[in-house]
Parts: C-alpha cells; sequence; structure tokens
C-alpha cells in the first residue's frame, strides 16, 4: 500500500511538472514572441493582432488566412466582425449623445422610444434607464437573433417579434445580455437623431476617428473584404446576418479597432468619465461592469478596460490602459481563438503593464481543466504502471470468450462516438437551441482536449481489466 502511495505522489509530482512547464513555456521567451507564440498556440484560421503604444499603433501582425479555400492570407485590410466589442462602440456613440444633452442615462428610456416601448410590466417599465441597458441590469428578456429572414426586420420589429419585455425589477441584478440591451440603446439612438443607428454610427463615429474601413456591414464591400468566418475545427461558414446591431454587429479591421481603442483612452481624459465608471449592482463571476465596458484593477492602482466578443466563426478582444495610453486589439475568424483572446490580454498585459489582466471567469475555468488534467494524469500514469507491472509479471491473463471483448468493443466505441458528436459536431447545438454550426469544445480551455485523450485512455485501460482474470496459482 506504501508502494502505491508513493507511485501515486510520484505521478501527481510528474504530472504537476509537466503541465507547469507547459504553462511557463507559453508566456516565457523573447518579449517580441509571447503574442507570436500564444497566437500559434491555438492555430487559428486567420486573426490580426494590433498593438497600440503611448497612443499610437505601434504595430499590426496578421496571421493566417481570411479564405483558406482561395488561399488568401490576412492583411492590414482584412475586416472581422467583433461581436460583443460592439457593445463599447455602441456605450461610446450613446455617451457622445448624453455629453451633447439628447440624452440622460437616468431618465425613463421609454420617453425616448416612439415605434417601440418597453411593454407595460408589474416591474415598471419605466423605471428602465439607459444606465441599466448599458450595464446590463435592466432585467429585460434575452434575444439570440437567429432565425431572420430576408428581407430583415428593422430594430422595432426584431423588438416586437422576440417578445423582449421585463422579466424582474430594473436595475437589481446583473444579467449579461447578448444582443437585448443593447438593441433597445440601437433603437434609441435612431429615435433621437432621426436617422438609421448603422448610418448615424458611421456619420458621427466611425468616420469622424478615421475608422474608413468600419461598418456594419455582413458582405464584403467598398470598405474592404470580409473574412470567411470559420466554426468549430476550422469549417467555412457563413456570416448570421443580425439585427440588433448595437449589440454585436461591427465589422472593422485590427486597424481601426485600435483606432477607436486610442479614441476610448482620449475619452478617458477629456470626457465626463462616466462611461468607465464601476456600476451598481454589476458584480458577477467575471468581475463588475461599466457602461459597455470591463473595467480590470491592478495592483498599483491603476485599471485597465477591456471588453471581448464571441459570434460563431469571430473572436475578438480590446484592452486599454488609458495612463500609459497602452492597447492591444485583436480580431480572429475562427472559433479556435475563443480562449486566444484572453491569453492575448495576458501575455500583452503582463509585458507591457507588468501585471497579467484576465477575465476572473475565463481563468477559473482554464485553472479548473489544467487541475483536472493534472489529476487524470496523475492516474493514469499510477494505474498504467501497475497495469503493466502485473501484465510483464503474469498476475493476469486474458479471459475465455468472445461475448464480454465484443461488449467491451462496442462500449469503447458507442462512448467515444458520444463524446465525438457531443462535443465535436454541431449536432448539439441544433437540436437545443435550432443553432446551426454551435461546438460546445470551442467554449473549453486547450486542456480539455488533454482531458479528454487522458479519459479515453483511462477508459480502455478500464475495459481490457474487465477482460482479464486474475491468475490464482499466482
Amino acid at each position: 500500500m506504501k508502494k502505491q502511495r508513493k507511485i501515486f505522489v510520484t505521478g501527481i509530482m510528474v504530472a504537476a511538472i509537466l503541465f507547469g512547464s507547459i504553462g511557463i513555456s507559453a508566456y516565457s521567451g523573447h518579449d517580441a514572441d509571447v503574442i507570436d507564440k500564444t497566437v500559434h498556440k491555438y492555430a487559428p484560421v486567420g486573426a490580426s493582432v494590433a498593438i497600440i503604444e503611448h497612443g499610437e499603433i505601434k504595430e499590426i501582425r496578421n496571421y493566417g488566412y481570411a479564405n483558406r479555400h482561395e488561399k488568401k492570407k490576412v492583411t492590414d485590410e482584412t475586416r472581422f466582425k467583433i461581436a460583443s466589442i460592439s457593445k463599447t462602440v455602441t456605450a461610446y456613440g450613446i455617451m457622445q449623445l448624453v455629453e451633447q444633452g439628447k440624452l440622460d442615462l437616468d431618465a425613463p428610456v421609454n420617453a425616448y422610444l416612439t415605434k417601440w416601448k418597453i411593454p407595460e410590466s408589474e416591474y415598471g417599465e419605466d423605471r428602465v434607464t439607459l444606465r441599466m441597458l448599458l450595464s446590463h441590469t435592466a432585467g429585460v428578456t434575452g434575444s439570440n437573433e437567429y432565425g431572420y429572414s430576408n428581407p430583415l426586420p428593422t430594430i422595432d420589429e426584431a423588438l416586437k417579434m422576440h417578445d423582449v419585455r421585463l422579466k424582474r425589477k430594473p436595475g437589481e441584478k446583473f444579467e449579461y445580455s447578448e444582443f437585448t440591451d443593447y438593441g433597445i440603446c440601437q433603437l434609441v439612438i435612431e429615435e433621437v437623431t432621426g436617422m438609421p443607428f448603422e448610418e448615424y454610427m458611421e456619420k458621427e463615429i466611425f468616420d469622424p476617428l478615421g475608422m474608413n474601413q468600419t461598418d456594419y456591414a455582413n458582405e464584403t464591400n467598398a470598405k474592404g473584404e470580409l473574412a470567411i468566418p470559420y466554426a468549430g475545427l476550422s469549417k467555412a461558414t457563413n456570416v448570421v446576418p443580425i439585427v440588433m446591431n448595437g449589440g454585436g454587429g461591427v465589422t472593422t479591421t485590427s486597424h481601426d479597432l485600435a483606432l477607436f481603442e486610442i479614441a476610448l483612452m482620449k475619452y478617458y481624459k477629456d470626457g465626463c468619465g462616466e462611461m468607465f465608471q464601476e456600476q451598481k449592482n454589476t458584480k458577477s463571476a467575471g468581475g463588475t461592469y461599466a457602461l459597455g465596458i470591463i473595467p480590470r484593477y491592478l495592483q498599483d492602482g491603476r485599471t485597465v478596460y477591456e471588453h471581448n466578443g464571441t459570434l460563431t466563426g469571430w473572436n475578438a478582444q480590446l484592452a486599454i490602459e488609458p495612463e500609459s495610453q497602452n492597447g492591444i486589439a485583436v480580431v480572429s475568424n475562427s472559433d479556435k481563438a475563443y480562449y486566444m483572446t484572453y491569453d492575448l490580454m495576458e501575455v500583452w498585459s503582463k509585458k507591457e503593464l507588468g501585471e497579467c489582466v484576465s477575465d476572473s471567469l475565463m481563468k477559473q475555468i482554464q485553472n479548473v481543466f489544467r487541475l483536472i488534467t493534472c489529476i487524470l494524469l496523475a492516474f493514469m500514469l499510477l494505474f498504467g504502471m501497475i497495469f503493466i507491472k502485473n501484465i510483464l509479471q503474469k498476475h493476469y491473463s486474458l479471459q475465455k470468450g468472445l461475448l464480454k471483448k465484443v461488449i467491451s468493443v462496442l462500449l469503447f466505441v458507442i462512448i467515444t462516438g458520444m463524446d465525438m458528436i457531443i462535443f465535436y459536431t454541431d449536432l448539439p447545438g441544433k437540436i437545443a437551441w435550432k443553432m446551426k454550426n454551435y461546438y460546445l469544445f470551442t467554449f473549453f480551455p486547450t486542456d480539455f482536449g488533454a482531458v479528454q485523450v487522458i479519459a479515453v485512455i483511462l477508459f480502455a485501460m478500464l475495459l481490457i481489466r474487465m477482460n482479464l482474470k486474475k491468475n490464482v496459482n499466482r
């Protein structure tokens, strides 16, 4: 028993050293290479990273393909969808109207709406404000933005179609809204300015900032070529059209996103500052929330402001530190970049700011899977060594009979097949959410693959053991 305990402890130590060295290698090396190493670790189909130093774009690094089939490489001009970073853009647009005196963050939002209003509710529809919508505390129902047919509905028609209404008392609880909250903000901008949302944002926000390749288009146009999105294990897909563009519709380049970040840092210093203030009742497992942006507090008193974006086939990351005027802008056309965007923020902040900035929830998930991997690896080493030792010393021999062997093979094929179907096909997404190209494995960290491989090996060892009998004469 003591011998087995020693083997187990040794296994744990080996697993910890192995995975610790993997973690160190991902973040070590020459400073100039940490971005490249992180991108190569995840191997997305395509990506572009813009680095901002002292309020200027220092460099842009491009990786992979905008269109793999046609061998078109990502360039500075390649455009990507940035998903939920669109919320930060919308919040910036709202704040410009607030500073012009055209909007009040704390006035009832229904006061600005005529085409559609938040329906009458026992929870008090007139209590909902722009501040609550921008900080995800409004308490309205959601919309997944899938299933539209051409011609697309208008924003007010979409809000009616999805039966958007209050589901709780406004302002009391944070619940991240994928589209609805910012869809309502989109309608507010249309109502107050008298212009289509997309036209207003292009004329009043993008053009003045020099974001000449930015709009809300879902296809290649005069502003530039849109990359092909790649879902799952790099399957080319179509762009899913959405109506609530305020929550996830911006199309841009890493260069233009970096220009927006520079404008944000300037607004942080010269504006009223309200957009960057942590809002009431926004604490969650992922941290806290301001108005369309997430504050991450450093130990030296500085704050990094960031936002991530993900849609099927698209991932993006925005991060700025206004005091030093440094930032990073990441865009990708690959599901495989889901965790890459967070990791790039970490390695950038460690290099530029001396401290890792991370999404606390994503970091917890990664740490849990790393721990599970270490434990499973230790068990595999332990039982593998014991198993091989017993076989070599002829403590066990193969049982006679075909039935148990056939059952074992069938079990192995069925279980591993189910694992592949559940995590590596879009069948669960189609059944559960009626969503195509939705692959569950993309939402797990890279250690998830190691967990599965080790689990399969342990399962195979268990099935083999079931087909062995102990030699009594030994």
